[in-house]
């Protein structure tokens, strides 16, 4: 069976159960959904930190899992400068994988450092899915506009891509990837933002589609973010979970990043 098969079957089956699990399922059963999720992409981080150890792999993601429970708790005057943090973090790597690719490819860094640094992430993605599911109005809705957002970015990248990608956006760290495809991307997810605004009932329809477009854009850079991290551990995917599609966290590098800075923004301009 061909790569793309795999790819199309695998996504026949997890789109139904994705859009109920987002939009119908029970809190408790979106709450362990993701912390599964969370535990698996927390595992396949330890292996691109080429842990070999499987017992040092499972302690990796239940401490990661166990932190992102921890977050949950935190009030409302901690969840502000939380996401704040997370949101300059994000733009930091943004800046640094536009500007100093190879650097990034190269530089040496101790694994305790490296395994620091997913435990955080991953943690703190898991808190902004919590949070945007279970403590915002619309909260399942607003989750399901996030992902279909993401997708749309991703979607429009590739279409565009193909038909007139001509410079590369990242040849370093993801040669696939073209500017031209990046753009067409964001002037899809600036339309599908319109349709936002008036199912939402967005009062600041200007923030709303700023925010839409920039979550979109940081999406990108999420994603060429789990790319330099298999070019370091020189493989082709996180992990082998999802048929034709790698691992885990193939499938929510997007969502990492965007997830928290989507919270952010919220957070900060009070659209909703």
């Amino acid at each position: 069976m061909s790569s793309l098969v795999q790819r199309l079957l695998t996504a026949i089956v997890l789109i139904p159960v994705v859009a109920w699990v987002v939009l119908l399922s029970p809190e408790t059963v979106y709450i362990s959904v993701l912390s599964i999720i969370i535990l698996t992409a927390g595992y396949e981080w330890s292996a691109l930190c080429d842990v070999q150890n499987k017992f040092k792999k499972y302690s990796v993601a239940i401490v990661t899992l166990v932190i992102a429970y921890l977050l949950t708790r935190l009030n409302e005057q901690a969840l502000l400068p939380l996401m704040s943090a997370s949101l300059i973090f994000w733009l930091s790597v943004t800046i640094f994988i536009i500007s100093k690719p190879q650097w990034l490819l190269i530089v040496k860094m101790k694994q305790w450092l490296m395994l620091g640094l997913g435990l955080i992430v991953l943690s703190i993605a898991f808190l902004s899915l919590y949070l945007i599911r279970v403590n915002f109005s619309q909260g399942p809705d607003l989750l399901m506009y996030l992902l279909l957002l993401i997708w749309v970015a991703d979607s429009g990248a590739y279409f565009v891509g193909r038909a007139i990608g001509r410079r590369k956006l990242s040849p370093v760290i993801s040669p696939g990837k073209s500017i031209e495809g990046v753009v067409g991307g964001l002037i899809a997810c600036l339309l599908f933002s319109f349709l936002g605004v008036n199912y939402f009932n967005i009062e600041n329809s200007p923030i709303f589609i700023l925010v839409s477009i920039f979550v979109a854009f940081i999406s990108v850079y999420g994603d060429l973010f789990e790319s330099l991290m298999k070019r370091r551990a020189n493989v082709k995917d996180s992990g082998s979970i999802l048929p034709g599609h790698g691992g885990i966290l193939d499938r929510i590098d997007s969502l990492i990043a965007a997830g928290p800075v989507f919270v952010a923004c919220a957070l900060l301009t009070q659209v909703f």
